[in-house]
C-alpha cells in the first residue's frame, strides 16, 4: 500500500525511460536538455545496468576493416558508411558530454589482426579513401613490419586504426548516473517493468504487489530484454562470452584488438588481458538473455588466448562473465514507435557505446 505522500510524488510523470544503460541515459540526458522542466524518471530493474553497458570490453571505436568491409556486403556502401559515420559522430558526443577523465578515455589506437586474405595496399588504400570524407583522415595503416614486437603467433598482417581508443565501462556508466541525477533526473533501480498498457507502466514492488506510473510518453530502451515487455519487436538477443587475464609482467602490446570481422576483441587493462568474443561459435546457443557460461566459446577464448595473444606468457584467468547485446537482422539501429505512447529504441548490434548518443540525440528531436 503506497503512502499518500507516495502517491503525490512518484507516479506520475512526463517521461518515462525504461532502461539505464547507456541509451536509456543517453535518450534522459536529452529530453531534459529540450525540456528542462520536465518530470523524467529512468526505470532500471537491476541495481546496475542489466544488459551490456558495464559489461562490455569498453572499447570506443567505429568499426574494423574487416567489420568495415562486410557491412559494405550487407547494407550496400552508402547505407554503411552512414552506420559507420553515426558511431563516430556518438563517440564525440560520449566525450563531450562526460569528459574524457570521466570515461576512462586512453587513446591507445586500435588493430586487427589478418590471420589470412590479408588486404593489399590498393584494397587498403580504396578502403582509407572512402572513409577519408567522414574521419577527415587516414583510417588504417598497414604495419605488418612491426608485427614482432607484439608478441602474437600466426598472425599475416597487422593493421593500425590511430583513431580507436579504450574506455573504462563502469566509471563511464557510474558518472553518466551521477549526471542525470545532478540534471534532477530520477534513477529508480530494482525497478523491473512488467507491463505497459497504454500510458501505464506497471512495475514489480520490491516488497510485494506491484506497482502503476504514469506518462504519456514512455521509451523502451531495454535493447535485448524488449520482447519480454513487447513481444515481435525484430531484435534479438546475442550474448557476448568475456574472460579477464591475471596480471602478465612485461606484457607487450596496449590497445583495442579485433579479428573476424569483430567477432573476436581484445584489449590490455593495465597489465591484463580481456578478451570476448566467439559469438560466431554458436549463434543458436548465444541468442538468449540468460547470463550463462557457454563452455565450447570460452574454451575457444582460452585456446586462442594461450596459442595466438600470449603464446610466450604464464597466467591465469581471472574472472569469466556475460554481457546481453541486441541484434537486429539487418545489423541497422532500429526506431520504433510501437503506439501512440510508447517508441522502442536500440542501437547497439555490438556498438552500443558509440551509437547510443548519437541515436538519442535523433530520437529525441523527432519527440
Amino acid at each position: 500500500m503506497l503512502s499518500f505522500w507516495e502517491q503525490q510524488t512518484y507516479l506520475e510523470y512526463d517521461f518515462i525511460v525504461v532502461g539505464a544503460g547507456i541509451m536509456g541515459c543517453s535518450v534522459a540526458y536529452e529530453l531534459r536538455l529540450k525540456y528542462p522542466k520536465a518530470r523524467i524518471v529512468v526505470l532500471e530493474r537491476g541495481l546496475f545496468p542489466t544488459g551490456a553497458s558495464t559489461k562490455n570490453a569498453g572499447f570506443a571505436c567505429s568499426g574494423s576493416p574487416t567489420e568495415i568491409i562486410s557491412d559494405f556486403k550487407l547494407h550496400g556502401t552508402q547505407k554503411a558508411l552512414d552506420i559507420i559515420s553515426n558511431r563516430y559522430e556518438g563517440l564525440k558526443i560520449l566525450i563531450a558530454r562526460l569528459g574524457s577523465d570521466h570515461i576512462g578515455l586512453t587513446p591507445l589506437g586500435g588493430y586487427e589482426l589478418m590471420f589470412s586474405n590479408p588486404l593489399s595496399k590498393a584494397e587498403l588504400e580504396a578502403l582509407n579513401e572512402t572513409l577519408m570524407p567522414y574521419f577527415k583522415s587516414t583510417v588504417f595503416l598497414d604495419i605488418s613490419s612491426d608485427m614482432d614486437k607484439f608478441g602474437f603467433k600466426n598472425v599475416q598482417q597487422l593493421l593500425f586504426c590511430p583513431l580507436e581508443s579504450q574506455i573504462d565501462s563502469g566509471k563511464m556508466m557510474q558518472h553518466y548516473w551521477n549526471l542525470l541525477q545532478l540534471n534532477n533526473i530520477q534513477i529508480l533501480t530494482g525497478a523491473e517493468v512488467k507491463n505497459i498498457q497504454g500510458n501505464l507502466v506497471e512495475i514489480v514492488n520490491a516488497i510485494g504487489g506491484t506497482i502503476t506510473l504514469k506518462s504519456d510518453c514512455i521509451t523502451l530502451c531495454t535493447n535485448a530484454f524488449i520482447n519480454e515487455i513487447m513481444t515481435d519487436v525484430p531484435v534479438k538477443p546475442g550474448r557476448g562470452q568475456v574472460i579477464i587475464t591475471s596480471e602478465i609482467e612485461h606484457l607487450l602490446f596496449k590497445g583495442s584488438f579485433h579479428f573476424d570481422e569483430g567477432y573476436y576483441y581484445f584489449r590490455n587493462v593495465g597489465k591484463r588481458v580481456l578478451f570476448g568474443g566467439g559469438r560466431n561459435l554458436d549463434f543458436q546457443t548465444e541468442t538468449s538473455t540468460k547470463f550463462e557460461f557457454n563452455k565450447l566459446i570460452v574454451n575457444d577464448l582460452k585456446v586462442k588466448l594461450k596459442e595466438v595473444i600470449l603464446p610466450d606468457c604464464n597466467f591465469e584467468i581471472e574472472q569469466e562473465w556475460q554481457g546481453i547485446m541486441g541484434f537486429s537482422d539487418s545489423k541497422s539501429p532500429v526506431m520504433m514507435k510501437l503506439n501512440e505512447y510508447t517508441t522502442y529504441i536500440m542501437a547497439c548490434n555490438g556498438m552500443g557505446v558509440a551509437l547510443s548518443p548519437f541515436m538519442a540525440k535523433e530520437l529525441v528531436a523527432g519527440l
